[in-house]
């Protein structure tokens, strides 16, 4: 019989990935998040509210770990693909079965970083085009598409 264990979702990072380096095995870097995922409906009287679920315990492996722990800040949106494993272990004062739930992640994609705002710098960011760029780019761009009432006059 075949299992399917996939998780999917996205959110935003509660607070900063916390980055542990493991001496041992190929699994060097691990990387601990924390996600906050929204969840919007309508209650009977048609009004919009939300819901907020936290995934607390989610770990990013490898050198996808360490991409998240460098570029990652509290407030990014993050898409995570993974699968669910529950941890068990002992309590060590009172001798008690614990465990919990977590997300191993397989991918993670950064879908928006946050990044603290430059104070006092009103210029563009790189390699984003201001209004005189962008306008001129998109008329040579039109000066080169043949009209489309030519075309079908022929």
């Amino acid at each position: 019989m075949p299992y399917l264990n996939r998780y999917s979702f996205v959110g935003n990072l509660t607070k900063a990935p916390e980055l542990r380096l493991q001496a041992t095995g190929d699994k060097q870097a691990l990387c601990l998040l924390n996600v906050a995922i929204n969840r919007d409906s309508r209650d009977e009287r048609g009004e919009k509210t939300s819901h907020t679920v936290y995934i607390n315990d989610i770990e990013v492996w490898g050198h996808s770990g360490e991409a998240c722990a460098h570029f990652l800040t509290p407030g990014s949106m993050v898409l995570v693909e993974g699968r669910m494993e529950v941890d068990q272990w002992k309590d060590r004062q009172s001798g008690a079965k614990r465990s919990r739930m977590k997300v191993v992640a397989e991918n993670v994609q950064f879908l928006r970083i946050k990044r603290p705002e430059p104070r006092g710098e009103s210029d563009p960011a790189p390699g984003v085009p201001d209004a005189a760029t962008a306008g001129a780019a998109g008329r040579r761009a039109a000066a080169r598409r043949p009209d489309r009432a030519s075309r079908a006059a022929s």
